[in-house]
């Protein structure tokens, strides 16, 4: 179920994240085995976490169920995010087949008439 690549290591002596874990770990007086048991990932990932190995996304969210907390926090301690793009405004936009005919008329109606209102200003540049 879980794993960790070769691709995955983190530069030498970067150790936020273990830090981060082990912090989480103490916090709760749990052992590696009392998190996998929470967790439900096995004790050889988080052993190649302590080795500088970062866990992928799927195990970023196991490891933030477990220890209820963020998983932007978790995924920006282990270097998969930056702070600023854990930051970001997301936008999810409804899929076009979901949105009424009707709505889909009128934006592209607003959006010809603003297409067309510019182009007269922009034919005297």
């Amino acid at each position: 179920m879980a794993h960790a690549g070769a691709s995955d290591v983190t530069a030498a002596g970067d150790s936020d994240f273990v830090e981060y874990l082990e912090r989480h770990l103490a916090e709760r007086g749990w052992t590696v085995h009392d998190f996998c048991e929470h967790s439900g990932l096995k004790p050889s990932v988080v052993f190649r976490w302590r080795k500088g190995y970062r866990p992928d996304i799927g195990n970023a969210r196991i490891m933030a169920r477990a220890l209820g907390v963020p998983l932007l926090e978790v995924l920006v301690k282990a270097g998969r995010l930056s702070p600023e793009e854990a930051g970001a405004e997301v936008r999810i936009l409804p899929e076009l087949d979901s949105v009424p005919t009707q709505v889909l008329l009128r934006e592209i109606s607003a959006r010809v008439e603003r297409l067309e209102s510019a182009a007269p200003a922009e034919a005297g540049v």
